[in-house]
């Protein structure tokens, strides 16, 4: 055999040794990439937080407080996309078909949580199976205050007042179906009360039709009302939850004056289902740290609001308790959406 064609034997038996290497090579490159990639740190990129209200409302209000002081410890933005309309529906929505990596997350309220599956027959999403709980932030009581020119002071002298002149009285609202309104049914159905219902557009719709006289009652959040409190207005009634307010400790709650339970509004972080575990523990981590900060703490008991907290679980339970609760509510007083 000539040297040239023992080069080319050579050559050719090499060839499937080479083949064999650079596929290794190429596995062994791909399994360090894959490595690499899950081992990329969280955040490494900007976060997109959904706020199912408009710009410069409460919610949105405090989901900027938190994005900001938790954005500058991630060292990521947590940029704000405000998406109002439909009672969270739209906002929701938008969440719910997002890709789950992590960097997608809703700021949202019980309204569009456990309010609306009750509410709407075909409802896009559901709050259970389409999400993955992050924190509960913050509870808002509410308020139930009554005209100045109604002359009275208490929960009793109200439900007299009306029993004595049915029909002369109606409560207001932020809309059909939104929270107060679904509060005040639960309120009519715990004293046998009887009183007509104005739907407003918004809590600034009520506060101006207690202003002008177009509904004597009306119950909303300490950020709504405290105005027309202070300025002697309207007065206040009683407050939900299971303390009375900071703001407001002359006033009793629902459970002393003995209707228990009446809701009261709460804010919360939720992602899409499926969610990177780590990307949630991270940032309930951060709500729990922000949440513990004494400004803030002074700051948001100031607008009336109960800070909350706690791990995923406690969303989670939440959720599943209220779900029936609000559903019999909305289904013993048939309420409709518009």
């Amino acid at each position: 055999m000539t040297h040239a064609s023992i080069r080319r034997h050579e050559t050719a038996s090499n060839r499937p040794r080479k083949a064999l290497l650079l596929t290794a090579l190429a596995a062994c490159s791909a399994l360090a990439f894959g490595h690499a990639a899950a081992a990329e740190p969280w955040p490494s990129r900007p976060i997109m937080l959904t706020v199912v209200g408009p710009a410069g409302s409460a919610p949105d209000a405090a989901a900027r407080d938190l994005a900001g002081r938790i954005g500058l410890a991630l060292g990521q933005p947590i940029v704000i996309e405000n998406m109002p309309g439909a009672g969270g529906i739209i906002g929701m929505q938008k969440v719910r078909s997002a890709a789950p990596d992590g960097y997608r997350f809703v700021f949202t309220h019980n309204g569009a949580v456990v309010i609306n599956p009750a509410l709407f027959k075909a409802l896009s999403y559901d709050p259970v199976a389409d999400f993955d709980p992050v924190s509960l932030v913050l509870t808002s009581p509410m308020i139930l205050v009554a005209s100045a020119s109604l002359g009275v002071d208490r929960l009793d002298q109200l439900l007299a007042l009306v029993r004595r002149q049915p029909g002369a009285v109606m409560y207001g609202s932020a809309g059909v179906g939104s929270p107060p309104h679904v509060f005040v049914e639960q309120l009519k159905a715990a004293t046998s009360l009887s009183i007509d219902h104005v739907p407003f557009k918004g809590s600034n719709g009520l506060v101006q039709g207690l202003i002008g006289g177009q509904v004597g009652v009306g119950m909303e959040s300490a950020t709504a009302l405290m105005p027309l409190i202070e300025s002697g207005k309207v007065r206040a009634l009683a407050v939900s939850g299971d303390s009375r307010m900071e703001i407001l400790p002359q006033v009793p709650t629902f459970a002393e004056l003995g209707v228990p339970d009446i809701g009261l509004v709460w804010l919360a972080l939720m992602a899409p289902k499926g969610t990177p575990a780590e990307a949630v523990a991270a940032l309930n981590r951060e709500v729990t740290r922000v949440l513990a900060l004494p400004d803030l703490r002074r700051n948001w008991t100031a607008m009336g609001r109960k800070l909350a907290g706690g791990p995923p679980d406690v969303l989670a339970e939440r959720i599943r308790a209220e779900l029936p609760r609000w559903r019999s509510v909305i289904e013993s007083a048939a309420i409709r959406p518009e």
